[in-house]
């Protein structure tokens, strides 16, 4: 399916509707995950490593599970009924917490990942079906769809910290139920829109034992991921399994390729690659970054006051004010025959998360108070280095794959995007363990020490693959096939 504009904001109705549930879907995901590191820590007394590892397990599990989700989408159920069954399974995870967070907390979290894994996949599936192979509102498109999800994001990172710290962290987790509950509504009333778009199952009779299956199999990811996060070793050991597992899978896709989309199979796989890198860093905002905010960082910005978990806002703030920008430069670039290739843009990506942490490092060491705390405006600049960061990495990482990937296996190649995620998560969890702070807590000029000289290594060896990723860029763009 296409259209003949190809304006920058001219897009296909479904897109809109696609744009509007994720936006409602990513805020009740993100408002939860503004404040679960902190309830663990303030609330449930866990140590920081086991709040880190705790939450990253949780992260890497919902990306994990991702896979299965854009394979139900593609040969079972449809991209479309995969993606509304997801939703009301995370409708009930969220109200769970809502209900009673430190009751629930760990059967609510298994019920989230098993939601998250049937829908996250499949909008964005839907999203590249929009578009013919080589249309030059992909990128735009794509760009914009990210902006949803930071839209929704921001105002849940806003506005569940705010709502915890008056009314408590039950009251706080249910505002993230009632913006599912809007994108469950959302769907039910315009889904006739989404009609002519879908994969191949999509139009095909809804069969009660493939139904009956996938809900019986979603019942049972949730009780083992809740169990799994109560026994993170074996979690771990299963996601590293997992891993390897959709590896092989891709390296048979390339295998069974034509010819001309071979190169182009091997180039998304390296891309994969790099971005592990970069979701590593990403995992630093809910943790490290998180209790940093909590522990050293004057709470204001600009003057005005926030909780320390609303410093997270300031990614999908900087997103929503990037998006549109990059999704008008793409256009005018690729009509103008100088599109910046997707290896450049992944290289310089990295550029900006190095920049992001070194200037941490620095404000760390020279630019703090007596007392151990530093200005909060510091952190406006470091999202920024790395929202940018985000939208040339994670933002072109699904059209990257949409690009670069055979139609017929859009949803399992969006699944493996999420899978290779699920290995940065785990990744950054370790690397969030790092900055840890002695159980009973130490005086804030001992643990700025302690976060700079985190944020020290993670700039300065972001940096040289950045350097690196710079160089195979030429190689790389040279291989890649139309």
């Amino acid at each position: 399916m296409s259209e003949s504009s190809s304006g920058p904001f001219q897009h296909p109705k479904p897109f809109y509707l696609l744009f509007s549930v994720e936006m409602w879907e990513r805020f009740g995901y993100y408002g939860m995950q503004a404040l679960l590191v902190l309830f663990m820590v303030k609330k449930l007394g866990f140590t920081d490593e086991l709040a880190d590892t705790t939450f990253s397990a949780f992260a890497a599990l919902v990306y994990a599970f991702m896979c299965l989700g854009g394979y139900i989408g593609d040969k079972i159920l449809g991209n479309r009924r995969t993606m509304f069954l997801g939703a009301i399974v995370l409708a009930i995870g969220y109200g769970l917490l809502g209900i009673d967070c430190e009751r629930f907390l760990y059967p609510a979290l298994g019920i989230i990942i098993a939601g998250n894994g049937l829908f996250k996949a499949n909008p964005s599936a839907l999203v590249s079906k929009l578009y013919d192979k080589g249309d030059p509102r992909v990128d735009g498109a794509f760009t914009l769809y990210y902006m949803a999800i930071n839209v929704g994001s921001f105002a849940a990172m806003s506005l569940c910290p705010f709502i915890q710290e008056i009314y408590g962290w039950n009251a706080g987790f249910f505002v993230c139920f009632i913006g599912m509950g809007i994108a469950v509504v959302n769907y039910i009333i315009f889904r006739r829109i989404l009609d002519p778009i879908g994969s191949e199952a999509d139009f095909k009779p809804l069969h009660f034992r493939n139904c009956g299956i996938t809900i019986l199999g979603t019942i049972c990811v949730a009780a083992a991921s809740a169990l799994l996060l109560k026994h993170l070793t074996i979690a771990h050991e299963l996601l590293y399994t997992a891993v390897v597992v959709v590896a092989g899978l891709y390296i048979r896709e390339i295998y069974r390729a034509e010819p001309h989309e071979r190169s182009n199979l091997i180039i998304c796989l390296i891309l994969m690659a790099e971005a592990v890198v970069f979701f590593a860093l990403y995992q630093q905002m809910p943790t490290s970054l998180n209790l940093f905010a909590a522990r050293n960082v004057h709470l204001s910005i600009f003057g005005i006051p926030v909780q320390a978990a609303t410093f997270q806002a300031l990614n999908p703030f900087w997103i929503m004010i990037l998006s549109p920008i990059l999704a008008v430069v793409y256009t005018k670039l690729d009509r103008s025959g100088k599109d910046f290739s997707l290896p450049g843009k992944f290289a310089l990506g990295m550029i900006m998360c190095c920049a992001s942490f070194l200037t941490l490092a620095l404000v760390a060491k020279y630019r703090a108070d007596a007392t151990g705390y530093v200005n909060g405006n510091w952190l406006v600049l470091s999202y920024c280095f790395q929202s940018i960061g985000e939208l040339l990495v994670s933002g072109l990482g699904l059209a990257m794959v949409a690009r670069l990937t055979p139609e017929r296996s859009m949803g399992f190649m969006m699944g493996a995007w999420f899978m290779f995620q699920s290995v940065a998560m785990v990744l950054g969890g370790f690397i969030a363990t790092m900055a840890s702070v002695p159980e009973g807590g130490v005086h804030a000029t001992k643990s700025l020490i302690i976060y700079g000289d985190l944020f020290m290594r993670i700039g300065l060896a972001t940096g040289a693959i950045a350097l690196v990723m710079t160089l195979f860029v030429p190689i790389l763009k040279k291989h890649i096939s139309d």
